[in-house]
C-alpha cells in the first residue's frame, strides 16, 4: 500500500481534531494547537493504519504539518509491506 499525503493528513485531522483544511503545508503545529502529546496520539495511530515502527528522535525539531507529513509518507513508503494491524500475514510458499 502506497501512502499519500491525504492518507497522512487525514489521519492527523481525526487525532488532532482539526478541520483537515487547515492542515496546510507551511502551518505550524504551535498555530493549529497540536502539542506535543496530540503527535503522540498521532504517531501511534499513524503506527497503527500503516504498519509502521516511528521513533520520538524523528520528529524531533518539527515545527510544521509538512515536515511531520513528509517524515510519515517516506517512512512508510520506504518500509516493506506489512498486513493492517490485526491481520497475519500470508503463510510464505516453499
Amino acid at each position: 500500500m502506497s501512502v499519500t499525503r491525504d492518507n497522512v493528513l487525514d489521519v492527523i485531522a481525526e487525532e488532532s481534531l482539526v478541520e483537515r483544511s487547515a492542515l496546510t503545508s507551511d502551518a505550524t503545529l504551535e498555530s493549529l494547537g497540536i502539542q506535543s502529546l496530540d503527535i503522540i496520539s498521532i504517531v501511534f495511530a499513524l503506527e497503527d493504519k500503516f504498519g509502521i515502527v516511528l521513533e520520538q528522535s524523528e520528529f524531533e525539531g518539527v515545527t510544521t504539518v509538512d515536515q511531520l507529513v513528509d517524515i510519515i509518507v517516506n517512512k512508510a513508503n520506504a518500509a516493506p509491506e506489512s498486513p493492517p494491524a490485526g491481520q497475519a500475514a500470508p503463510a510464505a510458499k516453499t
